[in-house]
């Protein structure tokens, strides 16, 4: 009995031991992986507070790229850029959308960040820029309402930027991170976790949150490994959800890459398309029941696969069927504060001369080139803004 008890406490000790070697290990490396280093961490509590705070609404914000020095003190940035300041008895617009709209900050093209800039300032108007990168009219519409209630701004015109990823976005990314209150009013678009999906910055959050303490290194190298070891156990956790849910050939599903995008532009469902109408009409309803908004605009640019032929996955060329712009046209049809600048139209009518070197090689997003950008899809932009 008293052996069966050694080899008993024998096997409990070497267990122990092994794992708190193996603990120290990782401890070392983790110490060694310089974390400070680790790319987004905000670099004061400012922004940390800020990006916490509205992650919890907004699902995500912008990412830092150029902008450090800008946002070091003006931590909405993250999520706006003044670029001519609101005032009374002048127009002031708001212009919303994804990436096509946050490249016209200073910090990625410069070119069409100077002509926004120079027509606001030349006009007299006040001019803010809300892109933000994979914003679909779900979270336009969230965006809106932080920015009138925590911001207090309130446009007299709204430019919106509709693109061809938000059908992707709409219904694949955002549908079931849904948050309504117990009025059935949308409040928040629940943000990744343990994802490594777009927006998923629970790495960024704690690291960032560790470096801005008071800790010391060894208290820190300890917290961080200690969330490292929770951050793979919850990734497993996740990736064994997405294959119970989804199977093993679509395991990265729930992570809503670009190819499931791409999948809804080559051939959508009738409800698939009715329920992306449904949030852009949400969405256009919301800005109309705002007595100050005087004008909208919708504005819609294709793909490089509506007007090129690609290689499908059966190795044929075909284009894209489904083209958000004719959905946009559909929806602003016959509404007085509504007009749609349709780039498809301009392009087929041959007011917009367009081919496939305009867009950025090896993009799925089909985003153009700064020259385009500035000189057409701004320009187009500015020149609507004129006639108001």
């Amino acid at each position: 009995m008293k052996e069966h008890q050694n080899k008993i406490l024998t096997i409990f000790i070497s267990t122990f031991f092994s794992i708190f070697i193996c603990y120290f290990l990782y401890s070392i490396k983790i110490y060694l992986d310089k974390h400070h280093e680790y790319p987004l961490i905000f670099k004061s509590k400012q922004t940390y507070d800020f990006n916490k705070y509205y992650y919890d609404k907004l699902h995500h914000l912008r990412n830092i790229g150029g902008r450090e020095i800008k946002i070091k003190n003006n931590p909405e940035n993250y999520m706006f850029t003044e670029v001519k300041k609101f005032s009374e008895n002048q127009n002031n617009i708001l212009i919303q959308g994804d990436s096509w709209i946050e490249q016209m900050d200073e910090a990625i093209y410069s070119k069409s960040s100077d002509k926004i800039r120079d027509f606001a300032e030349r006009k007299k108007f006040g001019l803010i820029n809300a892109g933000v990168a994979s914003y679909s009219p779900i979270l336009m519409q969230l965006q809106y309402q932080i920015l009138e209630k925590d911001f207090n701004i309130k446009p007299n015109i709204v430019v919106a930027y509709i693109d061809q990823s938000d059908l992707g976005d709409e219904l694949c990314r955002y549908k079931n991170k849904r948050i309504y209150d117990k009025n059935n009013t949308l409040i928040a678009v629940k943000k990744e976790s343990y994802s490594k999906a777009h927006g998923d910055l629970t790495k960024v959050f704690f690291i960032s949150k560790t470096m801005l303490s008071d800790n010391s290194q060894l208290t820190r190298t300890l917290k961080f490994t200690n969330f490292m070891i929770k951050y793979k156990f919850f990734r497993i956790v996740e990736k064994f959800k997405s294959i119970s849910k989804n199977g093993w050939k679509n395991r990265e599903f729930s992570r809503c890459l670009y190819s499931r995008h791409i999948d809804y532009l080559e051939a959508s469902k009738i409800e698939d398309i009715s329920y992306f109408e449904d949030r852009i009409n949400d969405y256009v309803s919301f800005l109309e029941s705002k007595k100050y908004i005087e004008k909208i605009i919708l504005v819609t640019h294709p793909h490089k696969q509506h007007l090129f032929p690609y290689i499908d996955k059966s190795n044929e060329k075909r284009y894209y069927s489904v083209n958000v712009s004719d959905i946009v046209e559909k929806i602003a049809k016959d509404k007085n504060k509504l007009y749609h600048l349709n780039f498809t139209k301009l392009i087929s009518n041959g007011k917009v001369n367009l081919d496939k070197n305009v867009f950025q090689e090896n993009d799925p997003s089909s985003h153009v080139k700064e020259e385009y950008h500035a000189n057409i899809f701004t320009q187009e932009i500015i020149e609507t803004l004129e006639k108001i």
